[in-house]
């Protein structure tokens, strides 16, 4: 019997994509993704984004998305 593969999360995919290439629009996402639809690759960016997992920037007419590294300082204001 074959058994079914078990479904990889959209967050796993497009976190993994990032740790790999660093930074990328939003649409080259979605097109390096074909096995995610274009509202679950907006939906987990969104929530990624929230969490602080990832950066998303406004460039023009195109968003693109930025990997944060665990390693990366955190900025804090101290008064």
């Amino acid at each position: 019997m074959v058994h079914p593969a078990i479904p990889l999360s959209s967050e796993f995919l497009i976190l993994g994509l990032l740790r790999a290439r660093k930074s990328l629009t939003l649409e080259q996402v979605v097109t390096l993704l074909p096995e995610l639809t274009w509202n679950q690759v907006f939906k987990t960016v969104d929530e990624l984004s929230r969490r602080g997992k990832i950066i998303l920037l406004r460039r023009g007419f195109e968003y693109e998305v930025e990997w944060v590294s665990s390693k990366d300082p955190v900025l804090s204001c101290v008064g």
